[in-house]
């Protein structure tokens, strides 16, 4: 685990201004991520797996109204075309969580993880939604989306797709919109940790846990302190922890304080002491 390029196999994970998703890390001896070919790649695949699925989903649909056939055949009928659905979908959610896994790695962040895999997510289905209703309108679009719009029988699954795919879009145009400043964002952050690590100065402090703020998943978030001494006196640094059940480090445990002369601050475990982390089952969310 202490080699590994996953700054969360590192945690817990500290921040003096961040909460949430926006909590970064950067695993010791990595340099800040960016996009990269394979990532891109993995977001390709993602975006044609559920524009494929949006659009046999649509299908399947549109197979069960008056629709005439030639208008929702994909060469398979019946159970196939709902088999064929359910695989789509199940690789669709394969190469999602395989892009979410590939950002949040390198972008340093979940938030900005997030908006990478919902844009292209949302984007492809929408795209895939569209082409379908394109495909369903048939030589006579005009007619179609006259009845359509009159609620008329057998035009159900061109007025839902369209429905969806419009949403879908309106959606992912949002989250689109947001990417490239989380981006930046969660590079910057990253860039300071590395930055503070290298130029900045480093004390040796003392852990003092504080109240969960909440659980993000299965993970809880826990208000913290750090005790430590610097040229100028005894200081403190608060922050917001995020990590996992396993591994929330005991009160007292030695933290490195990385901080400038602007009062940027990076916290991390010492690795150099061997830390205690306190029972599982403390930290574990319960239900209710």
């Amino acid at each position: 685990m202490t080699d590994s390029a996953d700054w969360w196999d590192h945690r817990p994970v500290f921040s003096a201004t961040d909460k949430g998703g926006r909590i970064t890390g950067l695993a010791p001896g990595q340099r800040p991520g960016t996009t990269s070919a394979v990532l891109w790649i993995s977001a390709g695949l993602c975006f044609a797996a559920w524009g494929a699925a949006a659009f046999l989903g649509s299908s399947a649909l549109c197979s069960g109204t008056s629709m005439p056939a030639s208008r929702c055949s994909v060469g398979v009928d019946g159970g196939w075309l709902i088999a064929l659905v359910g695989v789509t979908a199940f690789a669709a959610q394969w190469v999602t969580t395989d892009l979410a896994d590939r950002a949040r790695v390198r972008l340093g962040q979940s938030r900005a993880a997030s908006l990478l895999w919902s844009t292209v997510l949302l984007i492809g289905g929408a795209a895939g939604g569209f082409v379908a209703v394109a495909r369903q309108l048939g030589p006579d679009p005009a007619e179609v989306l006259r009845r359509t719009f009159d609620f008329q029988i057998g035009t159900e699954s061109v007025f839902i797709t369209g429905v969806v795919a419009i949403a879908a879009l309106l959606w992912g145009l949002v989250t689109a919109a947001r990417l490239p400043a989380g981006l930046r964002y969660a590079r910057a952050r990253q860039a300071d940790i590395e930055r503070l690590r290298r130029d900045g100065s480093r004390y040796v402090g003392r852990l003092r846990l504080g109240e969960i703020i909440y659980w993000l998943g299965s993970n809880p978030e826990l208000h913290v302190t750090v005790d430590y001494d610097s040229p100028g006196g005894a200081r403190e640094a608060r922050a917001r922890m995020r990590t996992s059940p396993d591994r929330v480090p005991a009160d007292g445990s030695a933290v490195l304080v990385f901080t400038d002369h602007a009062g940027t601050v990076h916290l991390e475990l010492d690795p150099s002491a061997e830390t205690v982390f306190a029972p599982e089952d403390r930290y574990t969310a319960t239900d209710g």
